[in-house]
């Protein structure tokens, strides 16, 4: 069970993630939840999150090491087919193992080759938020649709990220600050509405930009924890308003009924 959320913003990128990691048997039976980190930052110049098999995603990323001082002068789209076709190799292995694997293990070991990935890196064009899904397809996160959240808690995530997007930056990019805000939002949120396996700390990092250099960084929780507090102030606001909505003053009184004579 996982959650991992990227925003693109005007002056870079963030992405965080909840740190529950739940493990369990080819059979489906889960064992224990452990936290973890599920957010790897690749020689300071990209950050790679996986949803799925932590063995995919390992390799995945390592994939991104080895060829980023290959791919950083190019443009967007070419490093997309790049990074899908250096994933691929990993994959296509992934999927012949399992499908070798289901006709003694039957329709559980394709859990194995399952894996959705984000990634934020700089390319010749600037910064980017790239999501590869399970056939490592990517797409770039946009003007139009900034936001991306993979695993489990998509379903959780999505909707909040697009409310709390019309409300602050419909029109246009959010500052690195304004994404650092929704995504410890939205991650705070999930962790306190599903129902298992998303579980706290919160982990955050961030992609910015110093001249045509990518600088990738973990975040540590003393530089966003203000965000956290000004999540508690702004629920307490919201849990207000019906009050401040009632008309001031004293509510009028009802009309006398006079006695018929």
């Amino acid at each position: 069970m996982t959650l991992i959320i990227g925003v693109k913003c005007s002056d870079g990128i963030v992405m965080g993630a909840d740190s529950g990691a739940t493990l369990g048997d080819i059979t489906g039976l889960k064992t224990i939840m452990q936290p973890t980190t599920k957010l790897n930052v690749i020689t300071g110049k990209a950050i790679v999150g996986t949803s799925g098999p932590i063995g995919l995603g390992q390799l995945y990323a390592d994939r991104v090491n080895r060829v980023h001082n290959e791919i950083r002068d190019l443009g967007s789209a070419e490093v997309c087919r790049r990074l899908r076709d250096e994933f691929r190799q990993d994959a296509e292995i992934a999927f012949r193992m399992c499908a070798l694997a289901r006709q003694v293990l039957g329709p559980q070991a394709g859990a194995g080759a399952i894996a959705t990935t984000l990634i934020a890196l700089a390319a010749k064009d600037g910064a980017h938020l790239i999501q590869f899904d399970a056939e490592c397809c990517p797409e770039m996160a946009t003007e139009g649709l900034p936001f991306v959240s993979i695993g489990s808690g998509q379903i959780i995530a999505d909707p909040f990220l697009a409310f709390l997007r019309r409300i602050f930056w419909k029109d246009r990019l959010p500052s690195i600050s304004e994404g650092s805000f929704a995504v410890v939002w939205a991650l705070n949120h999930a962790i306190e509405t599903s129902p298992g396996g998303i579980a706290a700390p919160i982990e955050l990092a961030v992609l910015t930009m110093k001249g045509t250099q990518a600088i990738a960084r973990k975040v540590p929780r003393e530089e966003w924890q203000d965000h956290l507090e000004n999540v508690t102030e702004a629920e307490k606001f919201i849990r207000s308003f019906p009050e401040q909505q009632r008309p001031s003053g004293r509510e009028p009184e009802p009309p006398q009924v006079g006695s018929q004579t």
